[in-house]
């Protein structure tokens, strides 16, 4: 059994929070602040629904204060809602899943 691993906030506080939007037109969730962009996920689906997550982005502006670890966060939280599962190619989420291993049993085995 895996115990939860606190995952720290970011160092800074936005206002207004960030939020997760969906963009399905582009294969990405987004991180936002307001009208400012703060990081990004990007994603393919599989043939039964599960998310190839590819690659995760922040802004230059936003980098190293925590906001992958949000956007990461976010982002599993919404799939698991959703009863998703996730192929982490993202050497990032890789990194995430082997620090919080409470989020070990959203990876999709082969």
């Amino acid at each position: 059994m895996t115990h939860d691993t606190p995952v720290p906030p970011p160092t800074m506080d936005l206002d207004p929070e960030p939020e997760l939007r969906h963009n399905p037109d582009r294969d990405r969730y987004e991180l936002w602040s307001g009208d400012e962009l703060i990081g990004l996920a990007g994603y393919e689906r599989t043939t039964g629904g599960d998310v190839v997550v590819l690659h995760t982005v922040v802004t230059e502006r936003f980098g190293k204060a925590g906001f992958a670890r949000l956007l990461t966060v976010r982002l599993l939280d919404a799939l698991d809602a959703e009863g998703r599962q996730v192929v982490p190619v993202c050497t990032y989420l890789q990194k995430f899943i082997e620090r919080f291993p409470q989020y070990e049993r959203m990876v999709l085995s082969a």
